[in-house]
This record gives C-alpha cells, structure tokens and sequence, in this order.
C-alpha cells in the first residue's frame, strides 16, 4: 500500500540551507544584454554621426570627446539611470563597459561639468543630429506622401532656482518653479522631431507658430499634405489662422469657454454612433470669409458617474454628458475627424516614455543651455530605442515601454571569460526571455 504524504510533510521535510554572501566574484555584470545597442549603434554609425554633426569650439582635448560622452550618457539612460550621479555604477563595471565598446564611462563630476560649460548651439546641433538620423533611418519619408505631426508640452518641475526656470501653471506642484518644454512627435511612426525647453511662466501655445514654421522648412519636398492635432492649450485664433493660410488640415480641441456652451446648445440634430456617444456639427469663423467645422462629442454618463467636461452655463440638463469640441478645416465627417483626432492620444504615452523610461522629468544643471542639450540627447534616446524597438526587436504596431525593454533584453547577469584568447559574455543560463534575445540577436548577424 502506497503511502500518501500531503504537499505540507513534504515542504516541511525539505532542508533550508543558509546561503552566506561574499564580494569575490569578478567579471561579473548585471548588464549583459548592451551588446544590443552596441551592435545597433554601429550599425547605424550613431556615434560617427554625432561626431561629426555636434562641434564644440573651444573645448580643449580631452579623455572623453563629445561622440564619447553623449554615446555614455545614452547607455545610462538606457540601463535606467536618468541622473549622472545615477551613473557613477557604470563607472566601476568594467565588464559592461567592455561590452558597450566604451574604453571608460565619465564620472558624474565629469558630466554635469561637460554639460554645465554647453551653450544653446549644442543644443541645436545635437537636435538637428537626431532629425538627420531620423531622415536617414526612415529613407526620407519617400513612402509617404502625408504626414502628421502632434503637438503636446510638458510642465518639468524643478527644485531650486535654475536659469529660466519659472512659476506657472503646474497640476502636480502648484507654486513650483518649472520648464514647460513644447515637444512634436510624427503620428504614424511615434517619432520626436523637434522640441523647445520653454520657461514655466509660458502657455502651451507660446512660439509655437515660429515653431511649427522652422518644422515645416525640414520635412522633405515630397510631403504635400501635412496634418496638425493639438490640444486645448494650443487653441487661438492666430495659431488657427497660420494653420489655414499654410493650408495645413487641422484637429484642434476647444476649451468649453461660454461662447462655446452657447453654440452646443444651439445644435439640435445630434448623431448617435454606438456607446452612447452623439455626435453634432457646427461653424466657426475664424476670419471674415474663413469658415471652419466644430465637430462636437458628448457621451451619455452612466448613474453614478460624474462628468469630467460637462456644461456650466446652463446646467439643467435631463441627462448628464461629457462634452468635447474639436475645430477642423478636414472634409472627414464628425465622427471620422473625433476618431482621427483620438489616435492623438498616443502622444501622452509618447512623453510618458520619455519621463518613465528616460528621465524626461530631471534637470541636471543650473544652466539653462546645460538643461537645454540634456533634454535634446534625452529625445535623441528617444528615437534611438524608438528604432531599435521596430529593428532589432521587431516591435511594429505594438511596442512596449522602455523599463520592459530593459528589464527583458538590457538586464541580464552575466560573466566574462577569456577562451582560447577570446573574450565570451556568459550570460544566465536559465533567462526567462533567452529565446526572444537569440532571435533579436540573430537580426544582426
């Protein structure tokens, strides 16, 4: 007869060993999947490229040229150190540093002097570098023929009194002092394209037609059509006049200012399209002569829901609603346009990356021009994984965000031996996502 031990006796009966932890392990690192950017890196001859698009006159010679120091700042941004005194780990492993390529990585003192000493010329070179890399890794844009560009800004908080730092409007810090950058991604491939580190005290729409306008000038002559979706905060009737006169189709979102409650309540033909969501239409002159659509949305709220964007002027109402107001010179029908303007929403995952994955969030310096070039290099990072995602790990529709990237492919223990003279990176045997490495691996050999 068979005896029947129950799961507990069993556990029980198991014996519990002490493990007893000593720092004598050597050429071990717990970054051993970089050989992935360094392979992407050369690829595509960034650091060439950076090297002879970023000049820095009168920099002395130095152990880190500036191809050197950005190159480094990138891994760390990559391994998920957003602050150089975040990177002074780096400093120490040899054995990734062998496995980037890099000869050393700069200390943090070393970093924040390079980009404290940088002026906005820096800045500007290493944004016009990362827009020729986008050029060239997207063959020009010959295969299309329309583009679209979103605009959105993003309120970066400080703590302390860096240059052209200000108090504005901040929803998460209210009465801190703060940048708010205006930043510009392509909708359909989820590239950064251009970006300005703005003072605090600014409204979202501050220079944005200087803006928009030096964009315009860089994309290729082969685009014709060209599509702009902003947000409320870029609603004006200057900024709607340019988009007309440059005759570039719009999607803009309106606040719900009274003149606008007014005009909701005048519509009376309200389209149901599904969900409980109507859908109605109205004008808006914009200047004598030039008349333009408001697409109108108001979504039906269930019993104990409460309205995010509902009417004030006149609030007796049978049934609640959440009410949205986009302005479009577009010939799509209402819901058509409400849809397209929807895939805006993209782009606050776009900067969510940027905070959560790269540090989009953190000043480094007390300059400004120094703030300036990090948030450039922090997008040229940006774009960089934006392209290793759809490259190397052939992530086209569907890409994950980059602590997912890095805790998958980027942080795998490992060792380095020396065999037969050849330097071999032993990497954990038993890694969860060894598969799905080899065969991103194997997309460069």
């Amino acid at each position: 007869m068979k005896q029947i031990i129950s799961p507990k006796s069993y556990i029980s009966n198991q014996k519990v060993e002490t493990v007893k932890e000593e720092f004598t392990g050597k050429n071990l690192t717990r970054f051993g999947g970089v050989g992935l950017i360094r392979r992407f890196f050369k690829h595509h001859q960034i650091k060439e490229k950076i090297e002879e698009q970023v000049k820095l006159e009168g920099r002395r010679q130095c152990k880190y040229p500036v191809s050197s120091m950005l190159v480094s700042v990138l891994y760390g941004m990559f391994l998920g150190y957003p602050r150089p005194s975040h990177m002074e780990v780096l400093v120490r492993d040899r054995v990734f540093q062998k496995s980037a390529g890099l000869v050393g990585f700069p200390r943090q003192s070393t970093i924040s002097r390079f980009f404290s000493a940088l002026k906005v010329v820096a800045a500007r070179q290493i944004a016009a570098c990362n827009f020729n890399l986008l050029l060239q890794l997207r063959s020009g844009f010959k295969k299309f023929t329309s583009i679209t560009l979103d605009l959105d800004s993003h309120v970066m908080s400080v703590y302390g009194k860096q240059q052209r730092t200000a108090v504005g409007y901040n929803p998460k810090k209210k009465g801190r002092r703060s940048y708010h950058p205006l930043l510009c991604f392509i909708g359909e491939t989820r590239d950064y394209v251009a970006g300005l580190l703005r003072s605090g005290c600014h409204h979202p729409s501050y220079q944005v037609i200087p803006f928009l306008r030096g964009i315009l000038k860089k994309l290729p002559v082969h685009i014709k059509k060209v599509k702009v979706r902003a947000d409320s905060g870029f609603f004006s009737l200057e900024f709607l006049s340019f988009l007309m006169e440059a005759a570039i189709e719009f999607y803009v979102v309106v606040p719900l200012q009274p003149w606008v409650q007014k005009k909701i309540y005048g519509l009376k033909n309200w389209k149901p399209i599904g969900g409980g969501v109507e859908v109605g239409e109205g004008k808006y002159v914009v200047q004598e002569g030039k008349v333009v659509r408001l697409v109108v949305i108001r979504k039906r709220l269930k019993f104990g829901e409460s309205p995010k964007k509902q009417l004030k002027l006149f609030p007796l109402e049978e049934a609640l609603y959440d009410y949205q107001v986009i302005i479009t010179n577009s010939e799509l029908v209402a819901e058509e346009a409400w849809r397209f303007y929807n895939k805006r929403a993209c782009c606050e995952n776009f900067i969510k990356e940027g905070i959560y994955g790269f540090g989009l969030d953190k000043v480094i310096s007390h300059h400004y021009a120094g703030n300036y070039a990090y948030f450039e290099v922090l997008m040229l990072g940006y774009n960089v994984m934006n392209w290793f995602k759809e490259q190397v790990l052939n992530q086209k529709k569907v890409k994950e965000m980059m602590q997912t990237i890095r805790e998958r492919f980027l942080l795998i223990p490992a060792r380095l031996v020396r065999i037969s003279g050849r330097l071999i990176l032993r990497q954990e045997r038993s890694w969860f996502y060894r598969k799905e490495y080899t065969e991103a691996l194997a997309r460069f050999t």
